[in-house]
This record gives C-alpha cells, sequence and structure tokens, in this order.
C-alpha cells in the first residue's frame, strides 16, 4: 500500500500519517526483537548434563547458534532504536551519509534503513 504525502511534512518528505505508520513498525519490530533476544539468551545460557555425546553436541550447536543470532539481532535492534530516536528529533528518513531523503517505499521495505539504497548499493560493491 503506498500512502501519498499529505498535509505538513517533515524535512524528510514524509507525512505525519507515513511517520505515524513507520513508527508503528519500528516499535512492533523492536518489541519482537526484545523478546526473541531474552529467548535466544535462555537458549545460550541452557546447560544440561547430556551423557549422550551427539545429544551435547546438538545442545552445544544449539547454543551456538543462539549467539550468532542473538548478535545479529542486538545490532538490528541497536538501527531500529536509533530510527526511533531521529523520529523524535525529526531526523528520521534522511541519509546518514548524504542527508537525502530515503524515500517512503524504502522505508516501507526497511523501516531502520540508515542510507539510501544507492548508496549501500555503492558502499557494497567497495566492500
Amino acid at each position: 500500500m503506498v500512502m501519498e504525502a499529505t498535509g505538513s511534512e517533515s524535512p524528510s518528505g514524509l507525512s505525519a500519517s507515513q511517520l505515524s505508520l513507520l513508527r508503528e513498525r519500528l516499535e512492533r519490530a523492536r518489541d519482537e526483537l526484545r523478546d526473541r533476544l531474552r529467548r535466544e539468551q535462555a537458549v545460550a545460557l541452557e546447560s544440561e548434563n547430556l551423557p549422550e555425546p551427539v545429544d551435547a553436541a546438538e545442545q552445544t550447536r544449539e547454543q551456538d547458534d543462539a549467539i550468532v543470532f542473538s548478535q545479529r539481532d542486538v545490532t538490528q535492534l541497536h538501527d531500529i532504536e536509533s530510527a526511533l530516536a531521529k523520529l523524535d528529533t525529526g531526523r528520521y528518513g534522511l541519509s546518514e551519509v548524504s542527508g537525502l531523503p530515503l524515500g517512503f517505499r524504502r522505508l516501507q521495505a526497511i523501516p531502520w534503513a540508515r542510507v539510501t539504497a544507492e548508496e549501500e548499493e555503492a558502499s557494497q560493491k567497495e566492500s
């Protein structure tokens, strides 16, 4: 669903209704990540004295996976919280590199985006 900008717009060109929609999505994603992090941390800390080597190996793999997923989720949670802070300061929806508007379609896809699609593509080519 593409919403047209109406009424007063932010520096990013987003309307109040678009900003509200994106804030809701960010808050929902933040809450889901926090819940998942709690579950992942519980798995990472879980320890059973398993007599079978295969069971112990499976438990270790699950713990290792939980740690990897947790690290990824912490990074994404930081990005989401940063985006929410930008909403409060009026800097949301602007590239951290160029200051250009990110656009509603990009933010619908990735509400915590920090740079334009072109800037992200260019930085990936450089890597």
